[in-house]
This record gives structure tokens, C-alpha cells and sequence, in this order.
């Protein structure tokens, strides 16, 4: 099976508890479809680049998972029907198990957090 890469960004004014349960939401889709979720990501609220759908902030979630084609359709179907996805973008990851190092460093920078005060300046 491929492996693929979701981030998805939540509407800014979800609680947390919200954002799991939208996440796991979306996971159980891909487990349906025949998928499986190698891991779930939350990287929580962070300022967008610019305003999309008059949102500034959003929340943002990382899936990696695999699955054949058709779990790529109605995963995609489920996220375009939501009300609480503001925008998402799935790409397709050659190398699933690097995919998965990748960011451990990033998520523990306090700095990119606006809940820790970043103010979007450097």
C-alpha cells in the first residue's frame, strides 16, 4: 500500500478536546477504508501565512497513513464535507518510516506555538 500525508487545519475556535475527537474522527475513516494510521499529530493553533476563510490562526493536525486509493476518496470526501476543516492537503510519501522522524524536533519548540506567546516576528 502507499503512504500518504495529511495536514489539515481546524477552525481556530475548537477546544482541544474538539480537535482529538475530530482526529480521531478522520483516523477512523482511514481504518474503514482499509487504511491504517501510522501516526496522529496534533501541532495545535498556529498562525497562518494569510487569512483563509477570514481565519488568521487555525489548528493544525498531521496524519501519516497507508492505504490503497479508494481510502484517499472518501478520506478526502469526509474533509471537503466538514464544517470544522478550514483547508487540507494530502500528498503521497515514498518513504513512510522517514516521514515519521522527521519532525519530533519541531513540535517541541515552544516558539512556534501562539499559545506560548509567538507573535508571528522574528
Amino acid at each position: 500500500m502507499k503512504g500518504y500525508e495529511t495536514v489539515i487545519i481546524l477552525h481556530p475556535d475548537l477546544t482541544e478536546e474538539e480537535v482529538k475527537d475530530l482526529t480521531e474522527q478522520f483516523s477512523s475513516v482511514i481504518t474503514e477504508q482499509g487504511g491504517e494510521v501510522r501516526k496522529s499529530d496534533i501541532w495545535g493553533l498556529r498562525k497562518l501565512a494569510y487569512k483563509v476563510q477570514g481565519h488568521a490562526n487555525g489548528n493544525f493536525v498531521c496524519l501519516l497513513f497507508t492505504g490503497p486509493p479508494q481510502t484517499i476518496a472518501e478520506f478526502e470526501r469526509k474533509l471537503r464535507i466538514s464544517e470544522q476543516n478550514i483547508r487540507y492537503m494530502t500528498v503521497r510519501v515514498e518513504d513512510l518510516d522517514a516521514a515519521e522522524k522527521i519532525r519530533p524536533h519541531l513540535l517541541d519548540d515552544p516558539t512556534l506555538s501562539i499559545r506560548e506567546g509567538y507573535n508571528g516576528r522574528f
